[in-house]
């Protein structure tokens, strides 16, 4: 089978699944994937499939160029109920407890390998939250004007424009995408000044330092900086503390997670006095704020569990270089789970090619 017959059979593949999925992650699919893909193969070499949150929110600059460039629209996905930061109707398929919201079904998408990317939008953590929990890698674009045109306020009475953002299970594959949306992001040969916490503590027991020492090792000309980091419980306060860090900084990286394992990490939730304290634990830190802070970041998942590093540096595209100088460093430093990889994502391929129909079937 030579690559276009394999690009062919494949996207076949993963159409026929995204079906299975219809109602639960996906509203809608294209019916034109097949003669999209006919009509790429002709100028890409490769091509990926594209989710997209049914959302008002989502920026649709960034939908366009993508549809233009080697990805394809593909489904139509879900979005949480009332856009919570749970999905009460979606479970985690890894570790079966509540899925992290709201750009749920477009995480579970890509985790199951339907899609390649996801599009989706992140208003108090929807893109980096989800994306998070199964391990998986995120990017929001806030910083670089790709947003919603309306205002919201959050649960806690923010008033914010929700971001539009990336999920893949692939980093060079959403840093493809990403070239797509922003240009050729050319790596920072100069200084860069990272803020680090020097005092939050995981659910899991661990130091935010224990995470991230050794991991920004090797990097030439970083310089990193330990501040004591708000607890980011309280969004208000988070948001004033964090600008002040910003001031100083050009990055900022801390852990995340275990996100929505150990806790549960919404509002609504957390709003009755004997439940604040496991909405604590959810893990849940600067990705609450990033997109309120109109910052860019990159989720990096850890080999732990729905936990990871978030790079965060505020709005430029001169910043975002510096994020991508940083990613591009971190995102290979831990093994990735292939048995996650092998039993989500292929395994469908694999069972449709057990069946074989015989002549009278």
């Amino acid at each position: 089978m030579d690559k276009r017959e394999e690009l062919i059979y494949s996207t076949y593949k993963k159409q026929l699944r995204a079906f299975e999925f219809l109602g639960t992650t996906i509203e809608k699919i294209n019916y034109d994937v097949p003669d999209i893909l006919t009509e790429k193969m002709e100028s890409w070499e490769r091509i990926y499939l594209m989710g997209v949150k049914n959302s008002s929110g989502i920026d649709e600059r960034a939908v366009k160029k993508l549809s233009q460039a080697n990805f394809i629209f593909n489904t139509l996905d879900k979005m949480s109920d009332g856009g919570r930061a749970i999905d009460v109707n979606l479970r985690n398929p890894v570790s079966g407890g509540i899925m992290t919201g709201s750009s749920s079904a477009g995480a579970v998408n890509v985790l199951y390998g339907i899609n390649d990317i996801a599009l989706a939008t992140d208003g108090g953590g929807s893109v980096l939250g989800p994306a998070f929990s199964l391990n998986l890698f995120s990017c929001l674009l806030k910083g670089l004007g790709y947003q919603s045109q309306s205002k919201k306020k959050s649960t806690d009475g923010i008033e914010f424009c929700a971001g539009t953002g990336l999920i893949s299970y692939d980093y060079g594959i959403m840093k493809e995408a990403v070239k797509v949306l922003t240009g050729e992001v050319d790596s920072y040969t100069g200084k860069i000044t990272v803020a680090v916490p020097c005092n939050l503590i995981s659910p899991d027991g661990k130091s935010h330092m224990e995470l991230l020492s050794g991991v920004l090792d090797g990097i030439e000309n970083l310089k990193i900086i330990e501040y004591e980091f708000p607890d980011f419980m309280n969004r208000e306060n988070s948001i004033k503390a964090m600008k002040e860090i910003f001031a100083d900084a050009d990055v900022v990286a801390c852990a995340e997670g275990p996100i929505d394992t150990l806790g549960i990490g919404d509002s609504v939730y957390g709003s009755f006095s004997d439940t604040k304290a496991s909405q604590a634990r959810s893990g849940k830190n600067l990705l609450r704020i990033a997109n309120m802070l109109n910052c860019s970041a990159i989720g990096i998942p850890c080999d732990v569990f729905s936990k990871g590093i978030l790079l965060c540096g505020p709005s430029g595209t001169a910043v975002f270089s510096k994020l991508i100088t940083l990613a591009d460093h971190v995102a290979y430093k831990f093994m990735q789970s292939n048995l996650v990889h092998e039993y989500f994502h292929r395994s469908f391929l694999r069972r449709h090619n057990e069946y074989t129909f015989k002549d009278g079937d």
